[in-house]
């Protein structure tokens, strides 16, 4: 069948409405067949007469070839019948409608539907919907429902033709509806969309449901509006008022003496209007996602227009919560994937009390027969014996301080120099009483005075001994690293300016060539670590980078770890070379591997021995 406007296709409903199929039946039942299968969406479909006897028996209805708009009519092949029919059609019967799911190999899943005719006698309409709209069923069912009266209507006087026609004027807002790309212009066009077509709306509002909540969406004649105001807050109450309760409110009508009604009431007064009528829009899990609210100045509601507007809300549902469930964020449509993969898999009944069931039931299996590595954790230090102090070597001040903590120094380099001045003073003062001895040594040898010659010479010795002193003074003032190595304490900073005595300790520094590590463990572990283990050191500064260590001793006296309790010394070798960039003191993480266990077993061990000290009689 070629593609049909909707406002056209309601037409053509109209107009089989209006029409007697006792009057041309064939043709009657070629437009009603062509109708239902445009609305469903249908990929074929057949209307079946029923022969209640000793058994069902089943016939297609005869139709003409050609429906009123010349378009041709197709029956399904009935031929060879499935042996599912007749239980589906059973099962349409009893409940008015009924579905089917077949899958023939190698070919494209079919969902039949069957929908029980109000004729006199037994007929069914059958629709053949293809794996294309399986998502639209619930919307289809609905369609069909709304369809299954058409063949047995009989317009009995004017009024009732005046309200179907009233209700059939509604369903021409449904193409905008569904064509709107977001749920606020599906909103928008709904409450706008009912007070164009009936005159009968004078206003209508759009609340949306947000948990304990209803939050006012849409208002006919507003695209914008304040939420905070006083009348907006009488809406969502009277729309809360509605879901509370899960049901039509209808403020006039004849079955509000067991519903609750106060906050329609204010708004009612609030308006100065005379019907109010609140109708709630469920999902496909029939639970409440928002509700619809019009509002009547003059006059109160006709009951038909509030039935056909219960069925466009039912036809509409659907499509408004596929709106509002992509209007939600990343999480939210990740989680509606989600749930639709599972659905597929675990089927829609108690989807993710199964799925939880399953993964909870997973763990439990994998934590009493899996395994998992068993890794002993302990904080790390990086330490090395070959450390060197290097101590003032006599009183003075620190004038110049040539290398910082961290820097890699070498042999014979110079790095810290003392204040030297004095002592060049007292090296010239010395080298003049030098002089002055050497003279009176040549006068008295002149004079050939044996004795003064050599007291004087005597004395001269005792300056250049002094000198000499002086000099290793001088020499002293540099202080020079006694090896290679690494400054790890001495401080620029502090060392500047700071008068020193001698032997006071100026800096530190240690070689990396022989580094180890230590590791702290905690008593409750030392019993499963043994020499030879081996594992990985994470420093803090390289977490990416674990190193490989052996463990070369255990220390076997207990030390206070503060809060961490007692704890134990390990010394391990890395196995690879020590780095440049290594300096003693860093710190990390050690995992000394002690092979798999159950994982029950390696999580909660601790717990284990915690309780049984705590429980112990």
């Amino acid at each position: 069948m070629a593609q049909v406007h909707i406002a056209e296709l309601i037409d053509r409903l109209r107009s089989l409405r209006k029409r007697s199929f006792q009057d041309s039946p064939l043709l009657s039942w070629a437009d009603f067949l062509n109708i239902s299968k445009t609305l469903c969406l249908a990929q074929n479909g057949s209307v079946l007469s029923l022969s209640m006897g000793k058994s069902l028996i089943i016939d297609i209805e005869p139709t003409e070839s050609v429906d009123s708009f010349n378009q041709a009519v197709t029956n399904i092949n009935l031929a060879d019948p499935s042996p599912w029919l007749q239980e589906l059609i059973v099962r349409s019967l009893k409940n008015g409608f009924s579905i089917h799911h077949e899958q023939e190999p190698l070919q494209e899943q079919m969902h039949w539907l069957s929908f029980r005719l109000s004729t006199e006698e037994p007929k069914v309409l059958l629709l053949q919907i293809s794996d294309a709209n399986k998502d639209r069923l619930s919307d289809i069912v609905l369609r069909g429902q709304m369809l299954a009266d058409v063949p047995s209507f009989q317009p009995e006087s004017s009024n009732i033709v005046s309200s179907n026609d009233k209700a059939l004027s509604l369903l021409t807002i449904l193409p905008d509806i569904y064509s709107s790309s977001s749920l606020s212009l599906a909103g928008y066009t709904l409450v706008n969309g009912l007070v164009s077509h009936s005159n009968d709306v004078d206003q209508a509002a759009l609340g949306w449901v947000n948990r304990e909540y209803v939050t006012i969406e849409n208002i006919s004649h507003f695209d914008r509006f304040e939420h905070k105001t006083e009348l907006v807050k009488l809406y969502e109450a009277a729309l809360e008022e509605a879901v509370d309760q899960q049901t039509t409110i209808h403020l006039n009508g004849s079955d509000n003496e067991e519903l609750i009604v106060l906050a329609h009431q204010q708004l009612q007064r609030a308006m100065a209007c005379e019907d109010i009528v609140t109708f709630v829009i469920f999902d496909t899990q029939s639970k409440p996602i928002g509700c619809l609210l019009l509002i009547k100045m003059n006059g109160k509601f006709n009951q038909a227009l509030i039935n056909s507007l219960s069925f466009t809300l039912s036809v509409l549902s659907a499509r408004l919560h596929m709106l509002r469930q992509e209007s939600g964020g990343l999480l939210q449509k990740l989680k509606l994937k989600t749930t639709e993969k599972l659905s597929w898999f675990f089927g829609k009944e108690w989807l993710w009390t199964k799925v939880s069931m399953l993964l909870i039931g997973g763990i439990l299996l994998w934590t009493l027969f899996g395994s998992i590595s068993f890794r002993i954790e302990s904080n790390g230090e990086l330490i090395t014996d070959r450390v060197q102090l290097i101590s003032a070597p006599q009183d003075g001040v620190i004038t110049t301080v040539l290398a910082n903590v961290g820097d890699n120094v070498t042999s014979e380099q110079i790095v810290i120099e003392l204040k030297k001045q004095d002592l060049i003073l007292q090296l010239t003062e010395l080298g003049a009483e030098r002089q002055r001895y050497s003279s009176e040594e040549d006068k008295a040898r002149a004079s050939y005075k044996i004795i003064e010659t050599e007291i004087a010479k005597a004395r001269k010795a005792q300056i250049d001994a002094r000198i000499a002193r002086v000099q290793l003074m001088i020499d002293e003032t540099q202080v020079k690293s006694p090896f290679d190595g690494v400054i790890i304490e001495g401080e620029r900073n502090n060392l500047l300016g700071l008068p020193i005595r001698k032997g006071d300790t100026l800096m530190k520094i240690a070689r990396i060539e022989d580094i180890y590590l230590t590791l702290a463990v905690d008593e409750r572990d030392i019993h499963h670590i043994s020499i030879g283990d081996t594992g990985e050191y994470a420093l803090v500064s390289q977490p990416l980078s674990p190193l490989p260590f052996i463990i070369e001793q255990i220390i076997p006296i207990a030390y206070d770890g503060g809060s961490k309790g007692a704890q134990f010394k390990i010394k391990a070798k890395f196995i690879d070379s020590a780095q440049s960039w290594w300096r003693p003191g860093m710190t990390g993480v050690g995992k000394i591997d002690k092979g798999s266990a159950a994982p029950y077993w390696v999580l909660g061990r601790k717990s284990y021995h915690q309780l049984r000290l705590m429980f112990w009689w």
